[in-house]
Order: structure tokens, then C-alpha cells, then sequence
């Protein structure tokens, strides 16, 4: 027969922190206090990227007072994706709370998270700023559209949920065998886990969203930029097909853009010959191109096919400049100077769709080995630096 100790109900709280040791003995009494109320078995599991604020002296002495409290230093990892997922790795109970260490998020409703999931309710809950009985405290304009953007461009993932930015959420460990290749960047773990686990039963829970009160906001610009890296990385995963063209339509646009104000400048103020400017705005939407390719390969390297994919695209470039120049000349004297420049992009585009069809069209949807297959190797590159454990 099985205990009652056994029966209880156990969750697992990961938190990810950089430079958080003022909150961490508020936010472990509070989690303790919350879970301790109902009954419940629990653990704290708090990964620190090697804070230089002290947090690797302030954890010990709270595992002292809490053996719920366990621990991991990292010294070479760097992210709070990465972090909660290292955290999974250590957790010991079947459900799972990620949380931020800033008190933002109200640690007396990480129970409450659960609950739903206990009761078979739900396979993801959020705790939510934006369902009826949740709210954020004070935000300025600034950042209410920010967040109000952020959630319009992960809407086609997540359908009706309204809070799909939320840091604070639960879900059962067998979600994670489920799931494809887990390879977040930046700090939205959670739509991560919501795409590749194809989560569709998602409980909102309301929550008040606090203000910061110690220590420095992580929501820098650069950190805004890496989540629009993951929505790039997440739309090729869901729309494989499609999520690739409408990113070369975008692409085409903006450089044709810059193509034609290069000819209308050069032509119209700079009297340059109709030819040599041509030449100048073709190479200026490569140029474009180039930039954005740039940051393609940079954050997409471990899912292009191509070797060599600098070199390839000066190949390309060079078919597309010709064809262009090509197209240009031969019909700029029964065209105009705007139709011509049009022809001439148009020829390009189309070199450039066919080559790049062929040879750079390799974002394969990101559908890669499950994580439970993966498991063994990442673990391999986690490996604990500092663990303090009950």
C-alpha cells in the first residue's frame, strides 16, 4: 500500500536568476508558506548564470533553512531559456512551476498553477495579466505596447490564449517527453514549450503582475531583439513552408525599396546615367539582402544545409546583379526609367527565388530529434558546477 507521503502531490519551482540575491530569501519564505498551506510536498530549484552579486553565498544559507532548496551555479551557460531547461533536468516531482525571481510574479499562486493540472483540467496553465481578475501593476504606456505587440505576434500559435508572454506558468513533466527539439533563445520559454509541445488544453489563471521593487529589470532591447530571433525560429517550425516565402517577400520589398530611391536619387539629383544607376540600386538591394542574411545565418547556423553559405550567396549575387542589369538595358528604351528599374527587380527576384529555391532554401522546420531522444547529449553539456541538494 502505497504511503500518504507518497500520494502527496509534489511540484517542482525553477527559477532562473542573474543578479537576484535581494529577492530570493522574500520569494523561497513566501513558495514555502504557499505550498506548506496546502500540504504539499515541494522543492525550489534555482539556476544562476554566476551572478556577481553575491547570489552563490545567499543560496547555501537558504538550503540550510530549507532543504527544499536546491541549487545550480552556471558558469559557461548564459540565458534564462537555457536555464529553466537545466532546471527541468534536476527537478524530482511530475509538475513543473517556472518563475521569475523578482517578485513580479506573486509566489503565493504557484499552488494554484498546479491545481488544474492535478485535477486533469488543463496541460499547461498561465499564470495571466490579461484574463478577467488579472492586471499589471502601473505600466507606462511604453511598455504596455510593447507587451501588446510581443502578444500580437505569437497569436497564431497560441489562438485564443490571451497572456502568451507570461514567465509564469506550470505544466506536467511528461509535456517535455512530447515535445520536439527544445532550441529557445531569449526569455519566452514557456511559447516555446506551448509550439513544440503542441499544447492545446491551456488553463489562464489571474495573477497581479507586481513592479520590480529590488534590484534591475532584464528586459533589455537586446533581449527583445532575441525574442523576435524566436518568433522567426518558431514560425519556420510551425509554417515550414510558408513562414520561409513571406520572409523572402519581405526581404524583396525592403530592398526593392532602397533600390528605388538609389536610382531615383542618382538619376534625378545625382544626372548619373541610367545604366550605372541601375547598377548602383541592384547593388544596393543585395546589399539589403546581405544585412539580412547576415543575422539569418548568425541565429539560424545550426539549421542551414549550406557549407560554405557566405560564398554561395556572392555566387548568387553575382546571377542576380547580371540578370538584372540584363533585364534593364534591354528594355530601357521603350520603357520608362521606373518601368525599367521594376523589370530589372523583377528579374532579379526571379533568379534569386529559383537559386535560392535550389540551394538556400533550408530551414526545415526546425522538427529535429524529440528532447527525450536529445536528452542524453544535452546533459553532457550541463554539467553542474555548483549543486547544492537536500
Amino acid at each position: 500500500m502505497d504511503s500518504p507521503e507518497k500520494n502527496r502531490v509534489g511540484a517542482s519551482v525553477i527559477v532562473p536568476t542573474y543578479c537576484e540575491a535581494e529577492n530570493l530569501p522574500s520569494l523561497i519564505a513566501q513558495v514555502a508558506d504557499a505550498f506548506n498551506a496546502r500540504g504539499w510536498q515541494w522543492e525550489v530549484i534555482v539556476v544562476d548564470d554566476n551572478s556577481p552579486d553575491g547570489t552563490a553565498e545567499v543560496l547555501p544559507a537558504l538550503a540550510k533553512n530549507y532543504p527544499q532548496v536546491r541549487f545550480l551555479i552556471r558558469k559557461e551557460d548564459r540565458g534564462l531559456s537555457s536555464a529553466v531547461l537545466a532546471g527541468f533536468a534536476l527537478a524530482r516531482f511530475d509538475y513543473l512551476v517556472v518563475m521569475d525571481a523578482d517578485l513580479s510574479h506573486p509566489p503565493e499562486m504557484a499552488p494554484a498553477l498546479v491545481e488544474p493540472l492535478v485535477a486533469k483540467q488543463a496541460d499547461f496553465v498561465i499564470g495571466s495579466r490579461n484574463v478577467a481578475g488579472g492586471r499589471t501593476e502601473s505600466w507606462g504606456i511604453f511598455r504596455w505596447l510593447n507587451s501588446a505587440v510581443a502578444t500580437a505576434l505569437s497569436r497564431p500559435f497560441v489562438g485564443q490564449v490571451r497572456d502568451s508572454m507570461a514567465g509564469f506558468f506550470a505544466l506536467r513533466r511528461e509535456l517535455l517527453a512530447t515535445c520536439d527539439a527544445l532550441n529557445p533563445i531569449g526569455y519566452k520559454i514557456g511559447l516555446e514549450l506551448i509550439v513544440k509541445g503542441r499544447v492545446r488544453w491551456i488553463v489562464e489563471i489571474p495573477i497581479v503582475f507586481r513592479n520590480r521593487i529590488r534590484g534591475k529589470s532584464k528586459l533589455t532591447l537586446a533581449e527583445q531583439f532575441r525574442y523576435l530571433e524566436h518568433l522567426s525560429r518558431l514560425y519556420d517550425y510551425q509554417f515550414p513552408r510558408g513562414s520561409p516565402r513571406v520572409k523572402f517577400l519581405i526581404v524583396c520589398v525592403c530592398g526593392a525599396l532602397v533600390s528605388l530611391g538609389a536610382v531615383a536619387l542618382l538619376v534625378k539629383v545625382g544626372h548619373t546615367g541610367f545604366l550605372p544607376a541601375l547598377a548602383m540600386g541592384l547593388s544596393a538591394m543585395i546589399l539589403v539582402t546581405l544585412l539580412f542574411f547576415v543575422r539569418y545565418v548568425r541565429t539560424q547556423r545550426d539549421f542551414i544545409r549550406m557549407k560554405r553559405p557566405y560564398l554561395e550567396f556572392f555566387l548568387i549575387s553575382v546571377a542576380e546583379w547580371c540578370t538584372g542589369l540584363l533585364v534593364g538595358w534591354a528594355v530601357h528604351h521603350v520603357c520608362g526609367i521606373l518601368w525599367s528599374v521594376l523589370l530589372a527587380l523583377g528579374g532579379l527576384v526571379v533568379v534569386r527565388y529559383v537559386l535560392r529555391k535550389i540551394f538556400l532554401h533550408d530551414v526545415r522546420g526546425i522538427r529535429g530529434e524529440r528532447l527525450a531522444e536529445g536528452r542524453a547529449a544535452e546533459a553532457k553539456e550541463t554539467t553542474p558546477s555548483v549543486l547544492g541538494s537536500s
